[in-house]
């Protein structure tokens, strides 16, 4: 296995792994940072997507540009889920930052299935982008 397809996994891994932690938070009411388990998971997806093109940004904005220039400007990438992964990313923010944000019950819920749904999507596309380029897995890259 390449570098970069064994990079792409370990992406996958982490960001399964912070929507394994979201049931325990939601049920001990840790809704902020249950949050920022969330942004996590969608983070660490949209990273393994990047990685597909061999696109490394060294920061979260940084991300988001990237995937909107090179997944939903061409149309590889829903524009709907794009906006999911900003909004959500805003919330990390306030959550994390912002000392007059409680986050609510109602209000966390209103991301979590929206972000499986995302991290699906996600997945869904770089099995597609490997069954269809499967010389990239193994051409030399960044990772390689």
């Amino acid at each position: 296995m390449s570098r970069r397809r064994e990079a792409i996994k370990t992406k996958l891994r982490k960001s399964a792994a912070f929507i394994g932690e979201t049931d325990l938070l939601y049920q001990h009411k840790l809704y902020n940072t249950l949050i920022n388990r969330l942004y996590y998971s969608c983070f660490h997806a949209t990273k393994a997507l990047l990685l597909t093109k061999d696109l490394v940004s060294k920061t979260h904005s940084g991300v988001v540009t990237l995937l909107n220039e090179h997944f939903v400007k061409p149309k590889i990438f829903s524009a709907a889920h794009a906006a999911f992964f900003k909004s959500l990313m805003n919330e990390r923010l306030q959550s994390d930052y912002d000392d007059f944000i409680i986050t609510d019950q109602d209000h966390v819920f209103e991301f979590i299935e929206p972000l499986k749904e995302y991290v699906n999507y996600t997945n869904v596309l770089i099995e597609k982008y490997f069954d269809e380029n499967p010389e990239d897995i193994y051409r030399p890259s960044l990772f390689s």
